[in-house]
């Protein structure tokens, strides 16, 4: 085990997460989004224990891909002990890191 890394969440990562709950409540309901948040956590706590879990996006090499839902890849970096959580998007509708 490569041991504990620290987790933050860019500005921009935050926003998405937060237009992506308000787009799952409109459409389905609390329960989804709390069940979307739960793997939120859950895909934080396996890239905190194991950050290179995820493949580096194939366009930029620093990045790494993280699948959160088969419809949220967050993309994150790594510095030292600490992942940076660059942004989250829905894989329907984006290939910029693909």
């Amino acid at each position: 085990m490569e041991g504990k890394y620290k987790v933050h969440w860019s500005k921009e990562s935050k926003n998405q997460v937060d237009l992506i709950c308000a787009f799952i409540k409109e459409k389905w309901n609390e329960k989804e989004v709390n069940d979307f948040l739960d793997l939120l956590l859950h895909f934080e706590r396996t890239i905190s224990a194991f950050p290179k879990a995820f493949k580096p996006s194939p366009k930029r090499k620093q990045y790494r891909l993280g699948l959160i839902h088969k419809h949220t890849t967050a993309v994150y970096i790594i510095k030292k002990k600490t992942i940076l959580i660059v942004t989250v998007f829905d894989n329907r509708t984006h290939d910029m890191f693909r």
